[in-house]
């Protein structure tokens, strides 16, 4: 099978089939046959995506009705038959073009649920749609689904886990690392890695994949993949569907479903709307090219599709701009610290070891623990600076954003908001002049 650490290759379906997949969530595979199977012989070579419908001869996906009588199926490393594929699983699977020949399923997450009133976690993840009946704390639960912000899924597919022992899996990114006790933690759960197989370089940040056993209250695991590294090969023709999580000031680089990065050109062509509907939240399917040296889709073109929810301005996404102190993965503007990842986009020629001292632009996605940035760029004019996030009162009861404070009180407005704003820069850490970035 070809894999990547993030479970994707050359064609991600997240939304195509949403809505039937909500509605029969965790539901039996179809009985009735599939008469017809689509008389395509141009398959993708590699296709992962959500099931809307399983036959005895036939599995579909996105539209697509694939023969897969005589695959090979796999399910979390065992293996299985067609029947045992349930609608709203997120499959990968193999083709020559005319029909499957391979079909291996391995859950989003395995782990404990965390209770808190009507919200449901794994990991710190929130789960949209779950079925909420009958789970009581710490209950073991499969999920598959798709990720539709820094750290939330909806739910397309759920299962109780009945064993205790029950290998689990985990996906996330690492906070509160302490090489020194060999632990981290993925939202609440802590993670013991010191007996673990551990691949790539483990920071604050990090996007990673665990596997191991629940123990009185935390996970020990065997396995930590932090390389996550792609394996396609160059220039493959790829199909993308799914969530914009982030986008960049100059719409030149979106994520899609938190794990997909996009570059757009002059010659990315838009379907349905334009390069002004590029926001959070909006479902798109993208067609292009799969760089291998920079681990990046580049997109020839972006279809705009309709969904039941409207797209809306996610409040996770940031803008900075500032003079920029650098040391382990992290860079600081205003005291405020910005972690750089496997994944961070470094743009005019940067590279980690030259950030420090320099004046740039960070834009990324933040939690309540942290910001993670998916691109640095050299911000060559510093009178005017771009600050996206939330204005809150610092220890001095002075409305900020980012650290930054205006000299007219011209952030006392936006305070308590989450707003995009174009500020005169005046010195050190103050601004003047705050407006709504149109």
């Amino acid at each position: 099978m070809i894999k990547s650490p993030l479970d994707t290759t050359v064609k991600f379906i997240s939304l195509s089939a949403i809505s039937l997949a909500l509605s029969a969530c965790g539901s039996s595979s179809s009985d009735e046959n599939t008469d017809a199977i689509s008389e395509v012989s141009n398959f993708p070579s590699v296709i992962i995506g959500q099931v809307s419908e399983v036959s005895d001869n036939a599995i579909t996906i996105n539209n697509h009705i694939i023969p897969a009588s005589s695959a090979e199926i796999e399910i979390d490393g065992t293996n299985a038959s067609l029947s045992d594929i349930q609608t709203g699983m997120y499959l990968e699977v193999e083709t020559n073009g005319s029909q499957a020949t391979e079909i291996e399923y391995e859950p989003l997450l395995i782990g404990p649920v965390n209770i808190d009133g009507d919200t449901l976690t794994i990991a710190g993840t929130k789960l949209n749609n779950v079925q909420s009946a009958g789970l009581s704390q710490g209950d073991l639960l499969e999920i598959s689904g798709y990720s539709d912000s820094t750290n939330s899924i909806t739910v397309t597919y759920q299962a109780p886990v009945n064993n205790p022992q029950e290998e689990l899996e985990l996906k996330g990114s690492i906070t509160h690392l302490n090489a020194q006790a060999g632990t981290f933690n993925l939202g609440d759960l802590l993670i013991n890695y010191q007996q673990a197989d551990v691949e790539g370089a483990l920071n604050n940040g990090q996007f990673v994949e665990v596997e191991g056993i629940f123990n009185e209250q935390h996970v020990i695991a065997s396995e930590v993949d932090a390389e996550q590294t792609p394996a396609f090969s160059d220039n493959t023709y790829t199909e993308l569907e799914g969530v914009i999580t982030f986008v960049n000031n100059t719409q030149t680089l979106i994520t899609i479903n938190t794990q997909w990065q996009v570059t757009l050109n002059e010659q990315t062509q838009y379907e349905d709307g334009t390069a002004a509907n590029l926001v959070t939240g909006q479902q798109v399917e993208i067609d292009g090219q799969w760089q291998q040296s920079n681990g990046k889709l580049l997109a020839t073109s972006i279809e705009f599709e309709d969904t039941n929810t409207a797209p809306s301005t996610s409040h996770y996404t940031f803008s900075v701009s500032g003079l920029v102190s650098y040391a382990n993965n992290t860079a600081t503007i205003n005291g405020q610290n910005f972690t750089l990842t496997n994944q961070t986009q470094y743009e005019d020629g940067l590279t980690a070891a030259t950030l420090d001292g320099q004046w740039l632009e960070l834009e990324g996605t933040y939690t309540a623990e942290q910001a993670l940035v998916s691109e640095v760029d050299i911000e060559d004019d510093n009178n005017t600076i771009d600050l996206k996030g939330n204005v809150a009162l610092n220890n001095n009861g002075q409305a900020s954003i980012w650290g930054y404070v205006s000299e007219d009180s011209s952030l006392a407005q936006f305070n308590g908001q989450y707003v995009d704003l174009e500020c005169q820069w005046v010195s050190a850490n103050q601004v003047r002049a705050c407006v709504l970035d149109d």
